[in-house]
């Protein structure tokens, strides 16, 4: 069996493909690259990547790539040897310098392998580190390239569609609390919303699209009306200036709404799908 049309033809080489492929995946499938070993002394693991587990300990995983449109019984020898490399050999971690050693490895490779070559491959591996020896063919990096992506599209449009509907929703509220605050019949008691936005700024996932300054000067805006309606509540507070402030930080508001209102909409429009427009 052939390449997948999916990646024939796009990849020129084996580095090309996990540069370009594999890497991009597997951070959309939530993984943590640790180190790229490829070309390199790599003892059978051309990445090596990680997560956090349900338990909160971080697992590390092996990778060993081919980039061949099919790997036969005898040519699947080596991915086996890799195997036993990988497991056999720790690793020092780039950036704490603490050894480690790999709980799962992962042989994959963007063509496909004969039948008899993939039996061969777990009857050889199985036995020792159960099922933690793992197989990709191309047909199965297509599939978990369409699942990532349908993931990350719903993520992305929930995020702009959440922030969207806060903005315009807080846009409505202030101008009611603005008018009310102006004619003196007292202190509104509804709040301004702030979970999406604080949402986006603890993982701001459209830089290119969204200033993060923007986003953070109208989310101090939102807070700082909140406090000053949880301040009006009080006896001791100045009405007559804390009124002030608060149709001061509304006007910031508006500003920051315009700015945000229009990002948003460009990014809907500049990545289309997966915004979910």
């Amino acid at each position: 069996m052939a390449l997948p049309a999916e990646l024939k033809g796009k990849y020129t080489n084996e580095d090309d493909f996990i540069q370009r492929f594999l890497i991009p995946l597997l951070q959309r499938l939530g993984f943590s690259l640790v180190v790229n070993y490829h070309g390199h002394a790599e003892y059978g693991k051309d990445l090596i990547f990680a997560e956090v587990d349900r338990f909160g300990h971080v697992r590390y995983h092996g990778l060993q790539a081919k980039f061949e449109e099919s790997i036969s019984l005898n040519e699947v020898e080596t991915l086996i040897s890799d195997a036993r490399q990988a497991f056999n050999n720790a690793f020092t971690h780039p950036q704490n310098g603490t050894v480690e050693r790999i709980s799962s490895f992962y042989a994959v490779n963007a063509g496909s392998l004969g039948t008899e070559a993939v039996q061969h491959y777990f009857n050889s591996l199985r036995h020792t580190y159960g099922g933690n020896v793992q197989l990709l063919q191309g047909k199965d990096l297509v599939t978990l390239d369409r699942w990532a992506s349908v993931n990350r599209e719903e993520h992305v449009g929930a995020v702009l569609s959440a922030m969207t509907i806060e903005l315009r929703y807080n846009l409505v509220m202030s101008t009611s609390m603005e008018e009310r605050m102006k004619q003196k019949h007292g202190h509104p008691l509804e709040r301004l919303r702030a979970a999406a936005i604080s949402n986006y700024l603890t993982r701001p996932i459209l830089p290119s699209h969204l200033d993060a300054d923007d986003v953070l000067q109208y989310w101090i805006a939102v807070e700082g009306v909140n406090q000053i309606l949880d301040k009006l509540i009080f006896p001791f507070s100045s009405r007559d200036a804390d009124v002030k402030v608060m149709i001061e930080m509304i006007g910031r508001l508006r500003t920051y709404t315009k700015l945000l209102d229009a990002s948003l909409r460009e990014a809907m429009t500049q990545l289309g799908p997966i915004a979910g427009s």
